[in-house]
């Protein structure tokens, strides 16, 4: 896809929590990496340097811009299954682009990177870090989504992930209901105790802020003051 010129990226990484003490820790990497190459192969277009496992138990990629970036969490959490923090960056790079990670760097790597760490010392699923006035609402919202998210059951993800892909509506239900030899009532149970309706909610107003035309540089984010502690 030709891309036009810009300043900003957004550089994902993320890192599996406890990983080391996992006693199927094979299982789990080789889950990480079909989990990449899931979302390598979902998101080609907005991929800007494709996903790839770094240090074992960690993973990094680079997108042109934030508007999937919920969905390419949503990729992960579905295909790994092992919780994972993630530390998200918007800034600029100081080299050329490569499909190779490894060979770019520049302020939304460093920046990223921070954030990660932010992510493990106050645990929290996700840290988002641009240095605009959204940082706190997006880091909270994603972090209120994950919540939700990685308190489902096992029953509760098969259920609403397969009700989400049906495209969520009335006739979803029908669908999911069939599927999984229930009736329409416990679809619905599921969705409630799930939180879903709320979730999906938090999961449109995200949407709402990073689908913005931010990253054309014709309209950029009002960028915060230096002298604040945004987080």
């Amino acid at each position: 896809m030709t891309r036009t010129p810009q300043n900003w990226y957004v550089v994902v990484t993320g890192d599996l929590k406890s990983s080391r003490k996992l006693k199927d820790r094979a299982k789990v990497q080789e889950e990480l990496k079909s989990a990449l190459r899931i979302v390598n192969k979902r998101f080609d277009e907005e991929i800007a340097a494709k996903f790839v496992v770094v240090g074992g138990d960690s993973f990094q990629g680079m997108l042109f811009s934030p508007k999937y970036l919920f969905d390419l969490y949503y990729a992960l959490f579905e295909n790994i299954g092992h919780p994972f923090y993630l530390g998200i960056g918007v800034g600029s790079i100081s080299t050329g682009l490569s499909e190779n990670v490894g060979e770019i760097d520049g302020e939304a790597f460093h920046i990223a990177s921070e954030a990660l760490e932010r992510a493990k010392k106050e645990n929290i699923w996700i840290a988002f870090r641009s240095e605009w006035e959204i940082d706190g609402v997006v880091t909270c919202l994603l972090n209120f989504m994950a919540d939700v998210m990685w308190n489902w059951t096992e029953r509760q993800k098969e259920m609403i992930l397969y009700f989400r892909e049906q495209g969520g509506n009335r006739e979803a239900v029908r669908l999911t209901s069939n599927n999984f030899g229930v009736g329409e009532r416990s679809v619905y149970k599921t969705l409630r105790t799930g939180k879903y309706h709320l979730w999906r909610a938090g999961e449109k107003a995200v949407g709402d802020l990073l689908n913005r035309k931010w990253f054309e540089l014709e309209i950029e984010p009002k960028m915060a003051d230096k002298g604040e502690n945004v987080r």
